[in-house]
């Protein structure tokens, strides 16, 4: 019994909850003159809405901009950076190194000291036939930063820091 009547009344108030309601003449009039009255009122301002979406497309592309900018940056290869081929090497004086002279007082397969890229000492190599290597060698040590010698003898460069050596099979490629 008790089963049946909750059922009953919860179909009832369901039924209720969605059925229109009416509403007496008086009611009706008055809700009527409250909205002759919000028409004469102006309640959304159309210009203003549109401003403020305006602006709030704006900050969030601004916002958009700024992170993806340096995003897509990062994905974008770096230039070659000008076409002059090549760092002069200078001497220890500064004074920019001449090829032929040089050339001229060195013997084949000598390996001189130079300033090279940012001064750093740099080998210049001279080949058998008596020219340049198409590269230079970096001489300072990675690891400990002084300037690693060329040994005539041993036919390698030998770090007095932490004694590595490199032999020419090592940085030729």
């Amino acid at each position: 019994m008790k089963l049946s009547t909750v059922c009953s009344f919860l179909a009832i108030a369901t039924v209720s909850a969605f059925a229109p309601v009416t509403q007496p003449r008086a009611g009706r009039t008055f809700v009527t003159s409250l909205k002759a009255e919000a028409a004469d009122e102006l309640y959304i301002d159309e210009e203003k809405r549109f401003i403020m979406n305006l602006i709030l497309l704006g900050s969030s592309a601004a916002t958009v901009g700024a992170l993806a900018v340096p995003y897509i940056a990062f994905f974008v290869p770096p230039g070659s950076g000008g076409g002059s081929g090549g760092v002069t090497a200078k001497d220890a004086l500064g004074n920019p190194i001449a090829a032929e002279p040089y050339l001229a007082s060195k013997s084949a397969n000598d390996r001189s000291l130079a300033q090279g890229l940012k001064g750093d000492a740099t080998y210049l190599i001279v080949k058998e036939d008596k020219t340049f290597e198409s590269y230079g060698l970096n001489a300072v040590c990675t690891h400990l930063g002084c300037v690693v010698p060329w040994s005539s003898a041993s036919n390698k460069f030998m770090c007095p820091c932490h004694g590595s050596q490199v032999g020419k099979r090592q940085w030729e490629w």
